[in-house]
């Protein structure tokens, strides 16, 4: 049991006694109830129970956020450590308190089974064991690098495997077995409530979208002017939306509720401002449409094996912890659901994937039999559902990145039972853009991206392919539209639009685009090529070496890396890879492993020395160095050649492809 404070406006009472009641329900001492009318004549109570309390549940709301009272308070818990957010309207916290994940509980009911009410209790138990999170300036700041094959995925990726794993486990859990030959889920979609008739408007519109972007999809969906009774729902799931206005902001809260029990399974909201309003319509459609849609071969997986509702919550809170979803709270908790529910494929995918997304979090000593436990976790799934191709990806992430023949085995193992599983395609196509196979590549991620067209990864990987292949018009085009879906990801598909623009060796195109996409606005510490460019315009070492000072900058040191080599600086160059790309190989298997686990993240991106703009680096002899040391000279030689040994062999081929 602990001491909690309950901070909150008076205006908001009828909410705070529910929070309250659930907090008391979970077995802990509440203090609230004399803060109803506030006021200087409870100061000193009011001291004395911050001082002792163990926790501090702020609720944020469109009056608390006016009172100097609950902004005091709230200070008080995020200075010790013990600040547990939420919102109960939508509103968003003050300045200086947004840096703490808060819970949204706009609509909340109290009821158990909402999987609110667990993220609620967990993340006070979060601050009772002192795992505060960290601000985001707060965090170590470490070299910037692009992921392997799957590496640490972007942060949707991490954020469609959490809504994977809810969507499917209450569908495993509430449908039951039935038969695998049953048809797909069906989603109804209701209309969105607002008490302002502009915004009303605005619903039907977001409505409209979802309806579009869910058939563009192929998702079952059904327009409903109305919520069904939950024992004759027509379709498995809900979704419905509220909207309202708040600080010159549009809000929007969408859900999506199981149908016959009402429980909610996932939620999002949406804020725009009053200028960007028209974008929130197609904004809703697009966002909803690019989580669903890879959640949904998945939904089919464990339908005859229901689970306990208690483990059905703690999987419907998967990795929504404190907004980490690569810490090491979801994926403890994964692995708890998993151990108590092995034959359930969802949680033996999760604890695979999550394992590989915390690897570097995890200590030392730790990893190699966590690694062992992920894998099996792997293994059974593949066992379960050897059909779900997406499973057979984890290979990659729980093996060496220099492992480049088996990861590709593997993917294609996975296309060959399954060529149509959500992301198989787009992650065989990084790996051959890696290792020099771009022309391959392309068509796959062609394929992969129209098969989901809201996936902002995959417009972010499509864009990098068509700056390579010089198709800048429509990668403008493809920008645009990503952007208006997706305005949180306008940096990583900056980064991979400059990323294919570098990889074809078009140096004199980066100012452009760095202009016309502001790139200090979407990344400040982006530090911008017009020097080195110029540079390279004079043909000037000496100039390109005081352009490339920053060896933070990940960005700018590829780029150095393979300007001076086209301005003859090899070693300038070698320099700059040997950082880089550290030694990823041993001697023996163990020992690459050893490597591996000693920094699971530890090389820059292949695809920039093995992209036509390395050609310059592939005449040195060094480069055969290079491509040993992280695993590219292996895969060569077992028979699979880069293209720029395939038409037109580079002189260095004939080494590269030599056999031992």
């Amino acid at each position: 049991m602990a001491a909690i404070f309950l901070s909150y406006a008076r205006e908001d009472r009828a909410c705070a006694e529910k929070l309250a009641r659930a907090l008391e329900t979970a077995g802990h001492e509440v203090w609230w109830d004399r803060r109803l009318d506030g006021g200087e004549e409870f100061s000193e109570e009011i001291e004395a129970a911050l001082e002792k309390s163990d926790a501090v549940v702020v609720a944020w709301s469109k009056e608390s956020i006016k009172s100097r009272w609950v902004r005091d308070e709230a200070g008080v818990g995020g200075d010790k450590g013990r600040l547990v957010p939420v919102s109960i309207d939508g509103s968003l916290p003050p300045m200086g308190f947004r840096q703490f994940h808060t819970v949204d509980l706009t609509g909340w009911k109290a009821a158990k089974r909402d999987v609110r009410t667990a993220e609620l209790l967990r993340s006070v138990e979060r601050r009772l064991q002192g795992k505060e999170e960290l601000p985001p300036t707060s965090r170590t700041a470490k070299l910037p690098r692009p992921a392997r094959v799957l590496g640490r995925p972007s942060i949707i990726l991490a954020a469609m495997l959490a809504f994977l794993l809810a969507t499917a486990g209450a569908y495993f859990y509430l449908k039951g077995d039935q038969s695998s030959s049953a048809l797909k889920p069906t989603i109804g979609v209701l209309p969105f409530t607002s008490s302002d008739a502009e915004l009303r408007q605005l619903g039907l519109q977001a409505r409209d979208s979802l309806g579009h972007t869910f058939s563009q999809s192929g998702v079952p969906v059904r327009l409903m002017d109305s919520a069904p009774q939950a024992d004759r729902s027509p379709v498995d799931f809900l979704i419905s939306g509220d909207l309202s206005r708040t600080a010159g902001k549009i809000l929007a809260t969408v859900r999506l509720d199981e149908a016959a029990s009402q429980v909610t399974v996932f939620s999002q909201r949406f804020e725009v401002s009053r200028e960007d309003v028209g974008n929130l319509p197609e904004r809703i459609g697009a966002q909803l449409a690019g989580n669903l849609t890879w959640a949904y071969p998945m939904m089919l997986l464990d339908r005859r094996r229901p689970i306990d509702p208690a483990l059905l919550a703690d999987l419907l809170q998967g990795e929504n912890f404190a907004g980490d979803r690569f810490g090491l709270q979801p994926y403890q908790n994964l692995k708890r659901v998993a151990a108590k529910a092995p034959s359930l494929a969802a949680a033996q995918i999760g604890v695979a994937f999550n394992t590989s997304f915390v690897l570097d979090q995890i200590p030392r000593d730790e990893r190699p039999g966590e690694v062992v436990a992920a894998r099996s976790a792997a293994d059974r799934a593949i066992k379960m559902s050897p059909r779900f191709g997406d499973t057979y990806a984890v290979w990659c992430n729980l093996h060496s990145e220099a492992l480049l023949a088996g990861c590709e085995d593997s993917l294609r193992a996975g296309r060959r039972v399954d060529p149509d599983a959500p992301f198989l395609n787009a992650f065989l196509s990084h790996l051959l853009r890696s290792v020099g196979r771009p022309g391959e590549a392309l068509e796959l991620a062609r394929l992969s991206y129209t098969h989901d067209l809201y996936v902002p990864t995959k417009i972010s990987w499509m864009l990098k392919m068509l700056e390579y292949v010089d198709e800048g018009d429509e990668a403008e085009e493809l920008y645009q539209q990503g952007a208006r879906w997706w305005p949180e990801f306008k940096g990583s598909f900056f980064r991979d639009r400059i990323s294919g623009v570098i990889d074809r060796g078009d140096f004199q195109a980066l100012p452009d685009i760095e202009r016309d996409m502001d790139a200090k606005k979407l990344l400040p510490q982006y530090a911008g090529s017009a020097p080195l460019v110029a540079a390279l315009k004079t043909k000037s070492v000496g100039a390109a070496r005081r352009a490339c000072t920053d060896e933070d900058d990940y960005w700018l040191s590829v780029s150095c890396m393979l300007v001076l080599a086209r301005l003859g600086d090899e070693d300038g160059a070698y320099a700059i890879a040997d950082r880089l790309y550290p030694q990823r190989v041993g001697q023996t298997p163990a020992e690459t492993e050893r490597i591996w686990l000693d920094d699971p993240f530890g090389a820059g991106s292949l695809e920039f020395i093995t992209s036509p703009s390395a050609a310059p680096m592939r005449r040195d002899p060094r480069y055969l160095q290079l491509a040993q040391r992280v695993g590219l000279l292996d895969y060569w030689r077992s028979g699979r050649p880069p293209d720029f040994c395939r038409k037109d062999p580079e002189p260095i081929c004939p080494q590269l492809l030599k056999r031992r």
